[in-house]
């Protein structure tokens, strides 16, 4: 009975082990995705200002309540259609301002993205 006490013992501690590491593995995959999303963030601050400067000379505003929202994805075909009408910007301004229209309008678009 001793014996079988012991290979118990061996077994628990050894899957307490593995349960342990796994969930300092997720942890720190969680810590990275975090810190990842972090830097994808927007400066709101300065993505309106280049907005204000490049868009809104012909553009009223965004918030037109009886349009629906875009995709990332659409509001960079719109920022390249632009492009096409002579709105020079830059691709990290392309980046801002895309981010900027598709985070005041999110939650509106048919498929978010």
């Amino acid at each position: 009975m001793g014996r079988f006490s012991v290979v118990k013992r061996v077994l628990l501690v050894t899957l307490c082990g593995v349960f342990l590491i796994a969930g300092i593995v997720v942890a720190l995959a969680e810590e990275k995705k975090s810190a990842a999303n972090e830097k994808k963030k927007v400066d709101h601050r300065k993505a309106f200002a280049i907005y204000k400067k490049k868009c809104l000379q012909c553009h009223d505003s965004v918030a037109d309540p009886e349009k629906r929202g875009h995709t990332r994805d659409e509001w960079l075909l719109v920022l390249k259609t632009m492009h096409g009408y002579g709105l020079g910007l830059s691709p990290q301004e392309v980046e801002l301002i895309s981010g900027l229209l598709y985070d005041l309008r999110r939650g509106m678009e048919k498929d978010p993205g």
